[in-house]
């Protein structure tokens, strides 16, 4: 590789990229509100519908406070995998299981 096609391809690493799903803030901010308030409005018409009062409005907008944090909680957690993988604390964890592989139950 050429002087001139290394800096090139540290011009090219330099340039913002566009924010994607799994990393756009404003995606996830709107995910978590957005969902139980679909659900919501969901469980809204439901009850007009039935002529029940809030029951459904209250059942489905607390399932979708329920599953936006669950989802936040769950993209967190691979994303934190992601980050440590390779990190000194994660081959220490993986050689510990790899013993506890191979000798049985024993720590």
């Amino acid at each position: 590789m050429t002087d001139r096609e290394r800096r090139l391809a540290m011009r090219r690493k330099a340039l913002p990229t566009a924010p994607t799903a799994e990393n756009d803030a404003f995606a996830h901010a709107g995910a978590m509100v957005l969902f139980p308030v679909a659900l919501g409005f969901l469980g809204v018409v439901i009850d007009r519908a039935l002529g029940t009062q809030w029951v459904f409005t209250a059942l489905f907008a607390t399932l979708g406070v329920i599953g936006s944090f669950a989802s936040a909680y769950y993209r967190y957690e691979a994303r934190m995998a992601q980050h440590d993988e390779g990190k000194p604390w994660m081959r220490r964890q993986q050689q510990q299981q790899q013993r506890v592989q191979r000798d049985g139950d024993a720590p």
